[in-house]
């Protein structure tokens, strides 16, 4: 009996425990998008308009507007693990077309534009230092190429709590070096933290995604339907294969250019 008591008093504690893990991440997602409105209360907007500012960045977190289109011929594994003089003459004897991935290079409404967008209207406010907001977004967004790792079949990848915490300490330093007012930190550290992110991690590394190399097995970039015919694919047409987005600002509010926003005003208002 003390057996079976103690089992019914142990099943509610792991219920409760397993009901508390599930609801963690709404919990944080709430205090994050909590966070998000105060500190566009901070940054000079009215309530309503953080509201509506929030609300539009979430739906936008939605939508994805492609920017460019291509064909990547991809790498069959098993012929690329051939010499070279074998992978010359294998499809003499067994020919398989090669398989085309799209390559689709979009750009994140919520985790990209709302965020430019604030940042271009923080820029035309008369609080606003432009000395500061150039000087910082530039560091910002060396430190942000600096880290950020393109990871093929992943995208770019970055530690985002370096790039934050140096955002918040050098609008700081800027806003003091300058004598400015301890409150011109936040629009600074909020336009420094999104556009420089957005440059260091995603722009700059542009070019290396439109080459392809970011796509798992692509062969040396971008093929036209010349190049295929030529290759012995009539009219271009070859086995397609997955399509390959990478969308910058994907995440959208949870992308590292909103999320960099978010806190650094935060910690540069402290």
């Amino acid at each position: 009996m003390a057996m079976m008591d103690r089992r019914r008093r142990i099943r509610p504690l792991w219920a409760l425990l397993l009901l508390l893990l599930l609801a963690l991440p709404v919990l944080l997602t709430l205090i994050y998008l909590n966070l998000a409105g105060r500190v566009f209360l901070l940054l000079g907007l009215s309530p309503i308009g953080a509201l509506l500012l929030l609300a539009v960045s979430l739906i936008g977190s939605l939508i994805n507007i492609p920017i460019t289109r291509r064909r990547i011929v991809v790498v069959d594994p098993e012929l690329a693990a051939l010499p070279e003089w074998a992978r010359r003459w294998a499809p003499v004897f067994h020919y398989y077309p090669p398989m085309v991935a799209e390559q689709v290079i979009a750009i994140n409404v919520g985790g990209a534009l709302v965020p430019i967008a604030f940042s271009a209207y923080l820029l035309t406010l008369p609080s606003t230092s432009w000395i500061a907001a150039l000087i910082a977004t530039a560091m910002i967004a060396i430190v942000a190429k600096a880290l950020a790792r393109p990871l093929t079949g992943v995208g770019v990848a970055m530690p985002v709590i370096v790039p934050l915490l140096v955002t918040a300490l050098t609008a700081r330093l800027l806003i003091m070096a300058l004598g400015l007012p301890a409150a011109s930190a936040a629009p600074v550290a909020y336009i420094a933290g999104t556009l420089g992110t957005l440059i260091g991690a995603d722009l700059l590394n542009l070019p290396r995604i439109l080459r392809g190399s970011l796509v798992e097995g692509v062969d040396d970039g971008p093929v036209s339907a010349l190049e295929l015919e030529a290759n012995g694919a009539p009219g271009g047409r070859l086995p397609k294969g997955r399509t390959y987005v990478a969308s910058i600002g994907g995440a959208g509010v949870f992308d590292g250019v909103f999320f960099t926003g978010v806190i650094a005003p935060l910690l540069a208002s402290l």
